[in-house]
């Protein structure tokens, strides 16, 4: 049961809205981290959804989470916005009784219907609201909750022009956790027990995982050419995270191949990225953010329904500039695979150079002016 807190001069309490996917809750995660490293006292509660990735990802963290009820916004046309409304009003309920229980000095969201709750209830009872945007399009609560907030940190100039006049944004970047600015991939390899004169291959579709990516992994392996290419190259290693929701079947099929390590979610994503000589996989915000400051070469292979295609300027941020190739989703196949994977292996130099292009690209203070912004709103809503 969750404990009233008990607040004194000292003491911050902030409430965080983050769910749905990595992309949303890793964020809140780096900026909750920072903010309990530079102030050790402040108390910082979760609201996300019960049986979700953010319930196993938050409580492993070490943050509590309290659950809420949050559904997605319908399209033009669709009849479940009865449904909708329902759960959300019921959300916007629970999240009031949080809010009464904590008494937050602040409430954070990252965006996504899983934060719209909670943000509303904020706004009734007068707390003030931190926005944080991943993309460089704009989402749609952030975009709608943006001028009724306090400020909303933004990771791209671009997404400027995607808010109302009145809306107070503050360019930051995103909120990459300092371990990808320092990581050492020979210690990664250490960690996983890696040689580290293997050529190691990263795919991570996200945490719900990506069927292209899965199908053109299990093709390459159906079509013989995953055999060719280990025994060609002996030290070729691929690791591949297939998802949480449908993914443990190609998970199972994938584990028995020689030189493929597959997992359904990779909880230590960050030290295989880190020990990685190439990422293939979505351009989400945050993973584009992520490979940069390691200075990964990448193929970003940007999910095709995209709200408005944002993962491709996303991805386009790094293909533009060398540090990464961009590929279409129904490019994507066994034989695309092949032969990039070939061409990497022959071509040692240009992985070097993308790696690079790719550091040169890493925002290392983002965090900071995110948790200088948040400070700043708390201050603001003391006076």
């Amino acid at each position: 049961m969750a404990r009233n807190v008990e607040k004194n001069n000292k003491d911050l309490m902030i409430l965080v809205g983050a769910g749905g996917t990595s992309g949303h809750i890793n964020p809140a995660l780096t900026l909750a981290d920072y903010t309990k490293a530079q102030k050790p006292t402040t108390e910082i509660v979760f609201c996300g959804l019960k049986d979700s990735l953010e319930a196993d990802i938050v409580t492993k963290a070490g943050y509590k989470l309290d659950f809420i009820k949050a559904v997605v916004l319908p399209s033009k046309g669709s009849k479940r916005k009865l449904r909708w409304l329902r759960e959300t009003v019921s959300g916007i309920k629970q999240c009031l009784r949080c809010i009464k229980k904590y008494k937050p000095d602040v409430v954070v969201s990252t965006g996504g219907f899983v934060g719209s709750p909670l943000v509303f209830a904020a706004l009734l009872s007068r707390i003030p609201v931190l926005l944080h945007e991943q993309n460089a399009l704009p989402g749609r609560s952030n975009r709608f909750f943006g001028p009724y907030s306090k400020a909303v940190c933004i990771s791209f100039k671009e997404s400027e022009k995607y808010f109302k006049a009145k809306t107070k944004t503050v360019l930051t970047g995103n909120p990459v956790s300092s371990d990808f600015f320092n990581a050492n991939k020979e210690e990664a390899r250490d960690i996983l027990n890696i040689d580290q004169d293997a050529f190691q291959i990263v795919i991570m579709g996200g945490s719900l995982g990506a069927k292209t990516l899965n199908n053109a992994v299990m093709d390459i392996v159906a079509s013989g050419k995953w055999a060719q290419l280990i025994q060609d190259h002996p030290n070729l290693y691929l690791t591949i995270s297939t998802g949480m929701n449908k993914g443990k079947e190609i998970k199972d099929s994938l584990s028995v191949i020689p030189h493929i390590h597959a997992s359904e979610y990779l909880y230590n994503g960050q030290t295989w990225l880190a020990a990685a000589d190439l990422f293939i996989g979505r351009a989400g915000a945050m993973t584009c953010s992520e490979i940069a400051a390691l200075g990964l070469p990448s193929i970003l292979v940007p999910f095709p329904f995209a709200k408005d295609d944002h993962q491709t300027i996303n991805a386009k941020t790094l293909s533009d500039i060398g540090a990464a190739l961009l590929c279409r989703d129904r490019d994507f196949t066994a034989d695309y695979l092949y032969e990039k994977i070939l061409y990497f292996l022959t071509t040692k130099q240009r992985l070097s150079d993308m790696s690079v292009l790719a550091k040169s690209k890493g925002l290392p203070d983002a965090t900071a002016k995110i948790y200088s912004t948040l400070m700043q709103v708390v201050a603001d809503g003391k006076k």
